[in-house]
């Protein structure tokens, strides 16, 4: 009994020696190798960041991404292969977009882990294997709809949509004509859930293996042996021949009346067949109808409204625009009428339309416009001509405009339409080698003075995206906006209670946005903003292309410092208020280096020398 006791004894202490002497090495261990240093058993796919610092973690991951970065993303299916630059580039910053781009530091700080994950024992749990921890991944951002556009366009024959069995008039030689059908087709698309799957794969495990595009078929709706179902009522309509659409234009000076006639094949297009459980009953396609009316119809009948408008100078309130109301097809009466008419024999129609209201107000007076609530200012010294141009287009736009209380104000659809037809100028975009024109350079100019105008007024901010790389016209970073006609927007609420006037000044190289009204008393508080994460660009890009002449040489604005920014925004109401005392919102943004790029006419022989301190004439960003 007593060596038994002994034997446990011993048994004992020797066990806790070991797991002693165990605890001890590791604590050895961890306080030498792993105290600054990311824990065992971390990998981002197949790469170890074991033992590394917090700064080597990021110098390897922004290496790894550099490297997928300037190869770009590989596509191909078939003998068909497009490759997706990780950057668009345009000689307006604009323009520019990063299709994706990695967030190293992000990543680099998740390896390393949070203050709360760094003791001993979480070393030990990692080292042993016990902390369940999941296969890390790195942080990325992608632009979908933007790389939804770009397989679309490269790999246009693998985006066949499927075609319905439908309706046609056949004539012959004799000019007899004959009701047919016309058999359905089954199409097909680019599988974009499974690429962009994909794409995030590839991206989230530093990775960059060639993306082979599937596709999925896409099968039709309404097949031959419906239609056939429905021929005989379908060839009744065929035999009614055209209808015409009529509409009498009323003014107070004279009386104008328009037709438009649609012949029976055009009709017989929008006939199709439905199914209620085992009954197959003719139908009609009340969109492609819709189309018609708006492609054909629309542009003659339809009006826009005409905002109210006034003009303040020194105080006082001059050149008066009172508002006019709009017209447009009500659509949905229309496509109603016209397939009634179809069924019953009615072949002549009257259009349907409906007034759009414009303001009621009748003059100035009624506004209370009284003094300026907001004022914001950017500067866009270094623009090209065609910018600048763009810049006083779209401030003339929002000029003298007057914003209703509580409408939210959406600037894309103050804007209007962003063409050659309402007085743009493109701007070159860079796209596999190659100069594109694209309307919109230096509305950003726009949003930006905007957003800091509505800011100084107090007013609450309800859509804002900052660019996604730091721009020298819109410093200090963190205070800009970015709009792209159809997204992203940028809108605020006027909560003022009163009407706000826009108005617009450029002063040479200085553009400025006075927001007119009436002050409540509310208060306004805006932080500096506070910018950090700094990261270094890649070096200057140099692209060859066709499009220049030998040797000439063409530069976007110059490379940018990656960085995060934020400002803290604090609206204070004055007492009796009807919204919270207090908002407080803290505007952040996150912005990726940005390297610059430069084209380069191709020679025959050999590639000029680039002197790259004098390849942009804007100032690189310091820190």
């Amino acid at each position: 009994m007593f060596m038994k006791n002994k034997i446990i004894k011993i048994s004992f202490f020797l066990i806790l020696f070991l797991v002693f002497f165990f605890l001890a090495t590791n604590y050895l261990i961890w306080n030498k190798n792993y105290k600054e240093a990311v824990y065992p058993n971390t990998f981002i796919g197949d790469i170890s960041l074991d033992g590394l610092s917090l700064s080597e973690s990021e110098k390897l991951i922004s290496l790894l991404a550099q490297e997928i970065e300037d190869v770009g993303i590989i596509f191909k299916t078939g003998e068909n292969s497009a490759t997706l630059k990780a950057s668009v580039i345009s000689f307006d910053s604009d323009l520019s977009y990063p299709a994706f781009s990695f967030l190293t530091i992000k990543t680099a700080e998740a390896a390393f882990g949070s203050p709360s994950e760094r003791s001993f024992i979480k070393y030990l749990s990692s080292r042993l294997g016990l902390s369940n921890k999941k296969p890390l991944q790195a942080f990325y951002t992608i632009e979908e709809d933007k790389i939804k556009s770009f397989l679309a366009d490269n790999f246009q024959d693998f985006n066949m949509p499927a075609s319905n069995a439908y309706f046609s008039i056949k004539t012959d030689n004799q000019k007899k004509t004959e009701l047919i059908i016309v058999p359905e087709k089954i199409g097909k698309e680019i599988f974009y859930e499974d690429v962009l799957n994909k794409i995030q794969k590839n991206l989230g495990l530093l990775q960059n293996k060639e993306i082979i595009i599937e596709t999925r078929s896409e099968y039709p709706t309404i097949k031959s042996f419906d239609l056939e179902k429905v021929f005989d009522e379908a060839q009744k309509i065929s035999e009614k021949g055209s209808m015409t659409l009529n509409f009498t234009e009323q003014d107070s000076s004279n009386t104008s009346k328009k037709h438009w006639e649609i012949d029976s094949q055009k009709i017989i297009s929008w006939i199709g067949a439905k199914k209620n459980n085992a009954k197959t009953t003719i139908s009609f396609d009340e969109e492609k109808i819709k189309d018609y009316l708006t492609t054909v119809v629309s542009p003659q009948i339809d009006q826009e409204i005409i905002s109210p408008r006034l003009e303040i100078k020194d105080g006082r309130a001059t050149n008066w625009q009172a508002g006019k109301d709009g017209r447009k097809i009500n659509m949905d009466e229309m496509v109603s009428k016209i397939i009634t008419g179809i069924l019953e024999g009615n072949m002549d129609l009257e259009i349907i339309t409906e007034k759009i209201l414009a303001e009621e107000t009748s003059s100035e007076n009624n506004f209370k416009i009284k003094e300026i609530i907001g004022t914001g200012h950017s500067n866009f010294a270094g623009s090209s001509a065609n910018r600048r141009h763009n810049i006083n287009t779209g401030a003339a736009s929002l000029h003298g405009l007057l914003i209703k209380p509580d409408e939210e104000f959406s600037l894309l659809k103050a804007l209007g339409e962003i063409n050659g037809e309402t007085g743009y100028k493109t701007e070159l975009v860079i796209k596999d080698n190659k100069t594109i024109p694209e309307f919109g350079g230096g509305l950003c100019q726009i949003g930006t003075t905007v957003f800091r105008t509505a800011l100084a007024a107090g007013l609450p901010i309800t859509q804002r995206r900052n660019h996604s790389y730091r721009v020298s016209y819109y410093e200090p970073a963190g205070t800009d906006a970015t709009i792209y006609d159809p997204a992203p927007d940028f809108r605020f609420v006027n909560d003022t209670g009163n009407y706000i006037l826009i108005q617009a000044r450029i002063e040479g190289n200085d553009i400025y946005f006075d927001f007119w009204g009436k002050k409540d008393g509310r208060t306004v508080t805006i932080t500096p903003p506070v910018i950090y994460n700094i990261v270094k660009p890649a070096p200057t890009k140099i692209i060859e292309t066709e499009d220049l002449s030998p040797g000439e040489k063409k530069c976007t604005e110059s490379s940018h410092n990656g960085a995060d920014a934020y400002f803290d925004y604090t609206v204070i109401y004055p007492e009796g208020a009807t919204t919270t005392p207090i908002q407080e919102i803290r505007f952040n943004s996150h912005y990726v280096p940005w390297q610059a790029v430069c084209l380069i006419g191709k020679t025959a022989t050999t590639t000029p020398e680039i002197d790259l301190d004098t390849a942009s004439s804007t100032p690189i960003i310091q820190e």
